[in-house]
């Protein structure tokens, strides 16, 4: 197979301590030779060394204390006083994963790392992460500031950023109601509407896949939250600066966490965040309150905004005002094009490395479905179809370092000590990859699902495989509540894909393995793909479906809320979320595939 030539051995990350005695003493002699003992003379330098020498002392003081009776500190990687391991920090991605999962062979299935203060812990196996993160759920719920995102975790105001609070209980309650009461309606038939419109998009313009993913994904969510798929644009505007703010490769502030203690007039991080967040607040607000005009007008589509308007049931017991109602339901739509995207450019992935698989896929959809498109009510039979839609999750995790839980008292497990305050983070892309549950686990192999000679088989075929229960989505009372819209959204479009088109890697061109962009929410890079309908009669089944394909870029003349596509003729790049496509300089190094 194509993809079992990517087999180069992870270089060792480790440093050992005497390593970090040098780098320390290192770091002391360039900051006496740049300064120079002349500048503590001046009394406001000597005033700012003083406060910093206490703020570290403390904290340092503060970190010691004598541990119970047979209990003892996690394992931690070794580093500097408070500082702790700043140098080493790898960016999110999935280049990170196998970084983490390396320092687990040496370390442990949980180990500690203090960066700048704040005291991560790492978790490489899903037994370790459930029994933190769901048996023991009450005290693993909260969720860390955001240097970037200054008040994301206590305004309330992105649900699965913010901290855990009654106020959080009630706004979690608001989404599970919505989804509740859309999905026995499949979403409002919206998904599927907006599926025939991406089909016309990729006969007209093929090259640009990667764009019309992105745009399924806003059109698709904007219609369920405002019946309206142009309030798309505005998803597509907000999405990517926070998406920055909230990674590690995002502003240097999340790094160098000791900056946001300053004052906002001269913290630009602070002033970008107040920009983000205006922008954000007036995206939501325009569509709820659009919704609202056009039910006066008696023109509105249903959708989710509609049940917090119509006070249905349910709903009054939240208690929601408008900003809050606004927020919950915006928040809600900007997850889903994300997590849903970044699975849809997977499909592409997958079936690039793996050719003969959409073949079966193909043989499959065709003998259910004959002439016409995969619809809901075909799903149950298509259960190859739901291995894939399972395979990429696992295989191409949106999350592969998941969303860190925060611990809200001190705790002992299995005899360690987890403080009160200490970032736990689920590594999901090495969970998935457990080779006792996952055989040849960095291959797509869709098969696992539905061959009883796999230990994720399950019976039967009509039900699973499913994504109940799926670790993509999180652990516990912090898991997503979207597991049956990016089920139901997957399943179609990727029915659809197959159904329709003839998908392969440009003849000539290497795509990518393993490279994604690196934000907390990651996706494949986009590569070129040939993608051409099957025959003639599909085609014109395709163009015949709808006569609007539902470009949602546009000239940024028009409003503040449309984007540009690109005039160039190179691959879409959404504002680095997708970088398009390019050779490596310097190739990067990875596990073998195998």
């Amino acid at each position: 197979m194509a993809h079992q030539s990517v087999e180069v051995a992870h270089g060792e990350p480790f440093v050992a301590a005497d390593t970090n005695a040098s780098f320390a003493e290192n770091i002391n002699a360039a900051t006496t030779a740049a300064t120079g003992f002349a500048l503590l003379q001046n009394p406001k330098v000597a005033l700012g060394f003083c406060l910093v020498f206490v703020f570290v002392l403390e904290r340092i003081l503060r970190g010691r204390r004598k541990l119970p009776a047979g209990v003892k500190p996690l394992p931690r990687l070794p580093g500097l006083p408070w500082a702790g391991r700043f140098w080493d920090v790898p960016e999110t991605g999935i280049e990170s994963a196998f970084h983490f999962g390396a320092l687990h062979k040496k370390y442990g299935p949980i180990y500690e790392w203090k960066v700048m203060g704040t005291t991560h812990a790492w978790i490489e196996t899903d037994k370790v992460a459930r029994d933190l993160f769901v048996r023991r759920q009450k005290n693993y719920c909260d969720r860390n500031a955001l240097p970037a995102a200054i008040g994301v975790k206590e305004d309330m105001e992105i649900l699965p950023l913010s901290g855990y609070s009654e106020d959080f209980k009630r706004h979690k309650n608001f989404i599970h109601t919505i989804m509740r009461h859309s999905h026995p309606k499949n979403f409002y038939g919206w998904p599927v509407a907006e599926n025939k419109k991406t089909l016309r998009r990729l006969v007209e313009t093929p090259d640009r896949w990667s764009e019309h993913m992105i745009t399924h994904c806003a059109r698709t969510i904007a219609s369920i939250a405002w019946g309206d798929a142009e309030h798309g644009k505005k998803l597509l505007t907000i999405v990517p600066d926070l998406l920055k703010a909230v990674s590690p490769a995002g502003p240097i502030i999340n790094k160098l966490t000791f900056l946001q203690h300053l004052p906002h007039a001269i913290s630009p991080f602070k002033q970008a965040e107040s920009r983000r967040k205006q922008e954000m607040t007036d995206a939501f607000y325009e569509a709820l309150n659009d919704v609202k005009d056009r039910v006066n007008k008696g023109t509105a589509e249903e959708c989710w905004s509609m049940l917090w308007l119509n006070q249905e049931k349910g709903i009054e017991a939240t208690k929601c005002d408008f900003h809050e109602a606004a927020y919950a339901i915006g928040s809600s739509s900007f997850v889903a094009i994300a997590t849903i995207g970044g699975p849809l450019h997977g499909f592409f992935l997958a079936i690039a490395h793996r050719p003969e698989w959409l073949g079966e896929l193909q043989e499959e959809v065709d003998r259910v479905c004959g002439d016409r498109l995969p619809a809901i009510e075909d799903i149950p039979n298509l259960p190859k179809l739901r291995a894939t839609v399972k395979e990429v999750l696992r295989w191409r995790q949106s999350t592969p370092l998941g969303v860190p839980h925060e611990a809200l008292e001190d705790d002992v497990y299995d005899g360690y000590l987890i403080k009160k305050g200490t970032m736990l983070h689920a590594n999901h892309f090495l969970i998935s990859r457990e080779e006792n549950m996952y055989p040849k686990p960095n291959q797509f192999v869709p098969e696992r699902w539905i061959d009883p000679s796999y230990p994720t088989y399950k019976e039967p075929l009509t039900e699973f495989p499913n994504l109940r229960g799926d670790i993509s989505f999180g652990y516990g009372n912090r898991s997503c509540p979207g597991v049956d819209l990016t089920y139901f959204e997957l399943c179609t479009l990727f029915g659809a894909l197959a159904w329709s088109f003839d998908i392969k890697a440009k003849e000539g061109t290497k795509p990518p393995y393993y490279e994604v962009n690196p934000y907390v929410i990651t996706m494949a890079k986009p590569f070129p793909v040939d993608i051409t309908p099957r025959s003639e009669s599909k085609k014109r089944y395709i163009l015949d479906g709808c006569d609007d394909a539902g470009y949602t870029l546009k000239d940024k003349k028009e409003d503040r809320w449309d984007l540009t596509h690109r005039a160039d003729g190179k691959l879409w790049d959404w504002d680095g979320l997708a970088p398009a496509y390019e050779e490596p300089k310097v190739p990067k190094v990875y596990p073998a595939v195998a």
